[in-house]
């Protein structure tokens, strides 16, 4: 019976506990809601926002956030009801508590006070034994009624044990339930911690790619500033080439008259050229200058990224500790319970280890409960380093795609300094026909001509065997160039099948930990039944009186943390009510504001109406421009406003703006492209 006094209390205490959750579980709830008002009055000012361009839009977000807002005033009302029915429940439960407490510490004193008197009986039984035989019929017959009382008082204990061990079985049963989610949230937090994994490995192989890139941009850019030494060089050549011509030119010069002015001709075009030439060397510089600039950058981002890289891994090091922590502190709970089923064992031999168990059971829970909640804020950190990590991500993408962009470009500058210097050759060529034919002509007029025209050829023939050359350079750098991108398509082909690969390892592994949890699952029942069987063990033993007398004390300590609990969960309704009035505060201000609105979106309307209303002016009904009054004629010609429709003259209807109507800038007035534009 004392045990059963014992299990009562200890379940009444369950429920309380049970009760302060369900109140911090609602609570949660509250504010989980509140910061959804919040969201949803943050999206509801974002399209008010974009309702200024478009008003047939605004109308509709108009309607949308009144409908909005009456749902928020009636989650409100909900709310304030809900608080209401808790603290009134709370209150219930606190009184059935207090009464329970009362009825059990009457029949405590109940049952001293019959066991006293039992034990005066039996003394007084005894001393009469010893001095007078005859007074044993006497004794007999009081004792005989007295088993009686006893056997009736043991009668009642015994329904009243049967009702407690109801009672518990619900209990247990709701103490079940609760390690069943328990268990249920701890699995669904491995699997985000698993999906973080993934989520970070990811990352690391997009940071490497990131790099790889980055390294390849690096020799594309030495390449380039090969291309432009080569570049130089061809450009010094060719001036020394230009030097030698100009010689030449001039020795041809002094000889013939005729011949000067042609040869004056051909420098000046050659000066032109160099000009060029150096103007497009110049511009090569400036896009060297650019690229080396843009190279420094992507260094110092490099370097950020690298920092940020190895913080990130320090973190990634952190929750793999805490994780690993966490999967000692899910195998220390399951060796816990194992030994809790053996001292459940041991309940038979020794009541004093009951207690000490209880107690054991008690702190595990809390621990569990305040590692729950630590693992709670550890998945909130880790989403939100997870949404940075993502944010730079795509920063570091923004930048690799303007890197490839000013690829692209240099590449497409080369291309047509290429094409410039092929046209360069076929104009050599061209003036080296020219001045063949020139040579064949002169060769019959002048023959002391003849040495300095095969001078001339001789040099000729060179040029065509330095641009050979360099057209077969550019040829291989082409081809190299080739090679190189088909390797890279090829590399990244490779890393695809191994992504699929990994992917595919993954699948594999995530099957064997299902088959792991079905095995746990198993394990977990089987436990759960030989914890049932141990608790009919302990139903079945049944306590002496004496255990009452130190069940009391610590009934009244518990009742005293009870009430402590109570009163901190009435704190925390206060708290929440305060809350729940700062809410509305914040409710009544985004209503002004929707007002407001409102207020901006009938001004809107009326502009909008004022532009339908307007009418295209017939050209017949208007003689002189409705601006600046000047008359219409031949040579001023009328011209409409495509936004309200009246008639200007060419100066006053010059401007073009976008207007609803149309989807390209179209003719308007001053006045309607103020209005347009402001």
């Amino acid at each position: 019976k004392l045990e059963a006094d014992m299990l009562e209390v200890k379940a009444s205490k369950e429920q309380a506990l049970q009760g302060l959750q369900q109140q911090r579980q609602l609570n949660t709830d509250l504010e989980l809601r509140a910061t959804e008002l919040s969201k949803q009055l943050e999206m509801e000012k974002e399209t008010v926002s974009n309702t200024k361009l478009d008003l047939q839009k605004k109308s509709e977000a108009l309607e949308n956030t009144k409908q909005m807002l009456t749902k928020q005033e009636e989650e409100k009302t909900m709310l304030k009801q809900e608080i209401e029915n808790l603290s009134q429940d709370a209150k219930m439960q606190h009184k059935e508590l207090n009464d329970r407490i009362q009825t059990a510490v009457t029949e405590l004193q109940k049952v001293k006070v019959e066991k006293d008197s039992l034990v005066a009986e039996l003394s007084a039984a005894k001393e009469k034994l010893s001095k007078v035989s005859d007074s044993l019929k006497n004794s007999k017959s009081e004792f005989e009624k007295e088993n009686q009382k006893g056997k009736a008082v043991i009668l009642d204990l015994e329904k009243t044990c049967k009702e407690l061990k109801h009672q518990l079985q619900v209990r247990t049963e709701s103490l079940h339930k609760e390690q069943n989610e328990m268990k249920k949230s701890l699995e669904k937090e491995k699997e985000t911690s698993h999906q973080l994994k993934l989520e970070l490995s990811s990352m690391q192989g997009q940071v490497i790619q990131a790099q790889d890139s980055l390294k390849q941009k690096e020799k594309e850019e030495q390449q380039l500033q090969s291309n432009i030494n080569e570049l130089k060089q061809l450009t010094e050549q060719k001036k020394k080439q230009i030097e030698t011509l100009q010689g030449e030119v001039k020795i041809a010069v002094s000889q013939k008259t005729e011949l000067e002015n042609k040869l004056q001709q051909q420098s000046m075009q050659a000066a032109q050229e160099l000009a060029a030439e150096k103007q497009k060397i110049s511009v090569l510089q400036n896009t060297y200058e650019k690229s080396q600039e843009n190279l420094k950058q992507l260094q110092s981002d490099f370097y950020g990224k690298e920092s940020e890289l190895l913080a990130t891994r320090q973190d990634l090091k952190s929750v793999e500790e805490k994780l690993s922590l966490a999967q000692e502190d899910l195998i220390s709970n399951r060796n816990q319970i194992g030994n809790q089923n053996k001292l459940i064992q041991e309940l038979k031999t020794t009541k004093t280890t009951l207690e000490q168990d209880l107690a054991k059971k008690e702190q595990q829970l809390k621990e569990q409960n305040k590692a729950l909640q630590d693992m709670q804020k550890e998945k909130s950190l880790k989403e939100k380093e997870l949404v940075n990590e993502k944010s730079k991500l795509a920063e570091t993408e923004e930048v690799k795609c303007r890197q490839e962009k000013e690829i692209a470009k240099l590449s497409e500058e080369l291309k047509s300094h290429k094409q410039e210097s092929i046209k360069e050759i076929t104009n050599l060529k061209d003036a080296k026909q020219l001045l063949i034919q020139q040579k064949l002509e002169l060769q019959g007029k002048v023959d002391s001509l003849k040495a300095t025209l095969e001078q001339e050829k001789k040099t000729q023939q060179m040029l065509k065997e330095q641009m050979k050359k360099e057209e077969d350079e550019l040829k291989k750098e082409f081809m190299e160039k080739e090679a190189k991108l088909h390797s890279e398509i090829k590399e990244k082909e490779v890393g695809m099948k191994k992504h699929e690969e990994n992917g595919a390892k993954l699948t594999m592994q995530i099957t064997a930990l299902n088959e792991n949890l079905g095995t746990i699952k198993k394990e977990w029942q089987s436990s759960q039944r030989r914890v049932s069987e141990l608790e009919k063990q302990t139903d079945d033993l049944r306590g002496e009186i004496a255990v009452l007398e130190a069940t009391v004390q610590n009934n009244q300590d518990e009742r005293r943390a009870l009430l402590e609990r109570c009163l901190k969960g009435e704190g925390e309704i206060e708290k929440l009510q305060t809350k729940v009035l700062e809410l509305q505060r914040k409710l009544d201000n985004t209503t002004a504001a929707v007002q407001e609105l409102g207020r901006e979106n009938q001004s809107l309307q009326i502009k909008h109406t004022q532009a339908l209303t307007r009418k295209w002016a017939e050209d017949s009904e208007v003689q002189n421009c409705m601006a600046c009054g000047k008359g219409f004629s031949v040579t001023v010609r009328r011209h409409h406003c495509r936004q309200c429709g009246n008639i200007f003259c060419a100066e006053c209807s010059a401007k073009n703006a976008l207007t609803p109507s149309s989807k390209k800038p179209v003719r308007v007035c001053d006045g309607c492209f103020n209005d347009l534009q402001g």
